[in-house]
């Protein structure tokens, strides 16, 4: 059976990002960090193209997000616990000791949950992008621009989230729009010759 593209390529990606700029642009306090919905869409493509991927893809991601949400709320927790004791600048030894604990946790959970290990990437870009959201301040229209820090922290978790099943739905978009379809044989009279090689 032969296929041929849907769509060009250049056409899948202008169309998948065009609907994602509203979700990006128009929402206000609730638009979504397209750069995380990008890299996931990235990551898409690593785990097959295919929704058989993305039940590898969004659980490794998700549980990615709850771990730098965990480690992270440990930080700020042992900010306060340590008070103002650090090593060169504030707060950086309550960072260095929960980091140190929790990723430590982190890939040790990898022995006990397959997904985690299926799933290595989408992982760890959900902790390192995590983070980067919490850093970024990513968010904070969900949660009323709190000035709390936990507050804060589940801002950009719940932005995290959605921009992460925003990336895997246009990266299915895209594979959608582009993906192979039957092409159909030209019709032959009967009388072409056909020169075998």
């Amino acid at each position: 059976m032969r296929t041929k593209e849907r769509m060009p390529n250049w056409l899948a990606v202008a169309i998948s990002v065009m609907v994602s700029l509203p979700f990006g642009l128009w929402l206000g306090d609730y638009s979504l960090p397209l750069w995380i919905a990008f890299i996931v869409w990235a990551e898409y493509f690593m785990f097959g193209s295919n929704l058989h991927g993305l039940r590898t893809l969004i659980p490794a991601f998700a549980f990615g997000i709850v771990m730098a949400a965990a480690v992270q709320s440990f930080a700020t927790l042992l900010t306060s616990v340590f008070g103002d004791a650090h090593l060169v600048s504030a707060g950086d030894l309550a960072t260095a000791v929960s980091y140190f604990i929790g990723f430590g946790v982190a890939v040790f959970l990898m022995d006990y949950i397959e997904v985690l290990r299926s799933g290595t990437l989408a992982y760890f870009q959900g902790i390192a992008i995590t983070l980067a959201a919490i850093f970024t301040g990513q968010g904070a229209g969900y949660v009323g621009h709190s000035s709390n820090a936990y507050v804060l922290l589940i801002g950009s978790v719940i932005a995290t989230a959605l921009a992460c099943l925003l990336g895997s739905f246009i990266g299915w978009l895209n594979v959608t729009l582009n993906g192979a379809v039957k092409a159909v044989a030209p019709e032959t009279t009967g009388s072409e010759q056909r020169i075998m090689p």
